[in-house]
């Protein structure tokens, strides 16, 4: 993710940040443009979205991706760019309802 976002400066980010470090982070410009942009085009002549590309940089061969994983993936970057929460720690309660939504929508 911050491999494919990086043109856009995005800045990092760790997960030992406190609550406040957290919610600093994720209302910076530059995660809300991420965010944002996670599931349109690259360009718009081609097919490829930031998110296909974030897909492509694990799973040389996206065709044979474990659905179950390229889920866990969307809802991985989901949450850490999503500036409406203050998550960036992957945990099951958290995670779990995502994974689900986006397993549907494969």
């Amino acid at each position: 993710m911050f491999f494919v976002f990086r043109e856009n400066n995005i800045p990092p980010m760790n997960s030992s940040f406190k609550e406040s470090e957290i919610k600093a982070w994720k209302q910076k410009v530059a995660i809300g443009k991420c965010y944002d942009k996670l599931f349109k085009k690259i360009s718009p002549k081609g097919h490829e979205t930031y998110m296909t590309k974030i897909i492509g940089k694990v799973w040389k061969d996206k065709r044979n991706a474990p659905k179950k994983q390229v889920a866990y993936a969307i809802s991985v970057c989901e949450m850490i760019l999503n500036p409406n929460n203050l998550y960036i720690q992957v945990n099951e309660d958290i995670i779990k309802p995502l994974i689900t939504k986006n397993f549907v929508s494969l």
